[in-house]
């Protein structure tokens, strides 16, 4: 068995658990990009980077994300963000000439290059959003929540505490409709069912 004790001495124990935090403004990073080019969208996940709660995702087997899309719909918002981005990463390694040290984040978006977004900071409020579990989910139909990015900040912003506090209160989209009653429907005993990843979380 290799020799541990100093290593275990150096580290502080971990249950393996999380706890969601508290909606609230927070300064983020962002963990990993996770690109869906076919489906015009990037998937941000994304953890909290300062203060008390500083890593409340290391552990999670889902951690929750941010999805910026260039699709038609969605083009205002995925501008907005990647100009917020790039106000809150001056200095970035990945700053070109001519954008006054900001992070070049149009650029990196423009070149594909997603990998260069790990590590950017984020500011933001951040929220529960209750949904119902769709029908490729392990408990369909029942009620569940996840925490979102209700608005991106500017640090002076975050610092100063000036947002909306309706930020704060939850997104409710739980399916409200009666439960229609169907006919048992024969199911073949080869068939599998097929994951859907739109099915839950994905905001458009």
């Amino acid at each position: 068995m290799p020799r541990l004790l100093e290593k275990l001495r150096g580290v502080a124990e971990s249950t393996g658990g999380f706890a969601d935090i508290d909606p609230g403004a927070y300064e983020l990073v962002i963990t990993k990009a996770e690109p869906h080019d076919h489906e015009n969208y990037v998937r941000m996940y994304w953890d909290v980077r300062t203060g008390d709660r500083k890593g409340a995702y290391a552990n999670s087997q889902y951690p929750p994300s941010d999805v910026l899309s260039w699709k038609d719909t969605a083009f205002g918002m995925y501008k907005h963000k990647l100009h917020m981005l790039a106000e809150a990463n001056p200095n970035r390694l990945h700053a070109i000439n001519g954008n006054d040290g900001k992070f070049a984040s149009l650029k990196e978006a423009e070149d594909d290059n997603w990998t260069a977004f790990v590590g950017c900071r984020i500011f933001a409020v951040v929220r529960k959003r209750l949904y119902t579990a769709g029908p490729n989910a392990k408990n369909p139909g029942a009620d569940r929540y996840n925490m979102e990015i209700a608005a991106y900040l500017t640090q002076q912003q975050y610092d100063d505490g000036d947002f909306s506090k309706a930020l704060l209160e939850d997104r409710d989209q739980r399916d409200k409709s009666p439960v229609q009653q169907q006919q048992p429907v024969s199911v073949p005993e080869s068939y599998e069912p097929v994951t859907d990843v739109y099915d839950e979380d994905v905001p458009f």
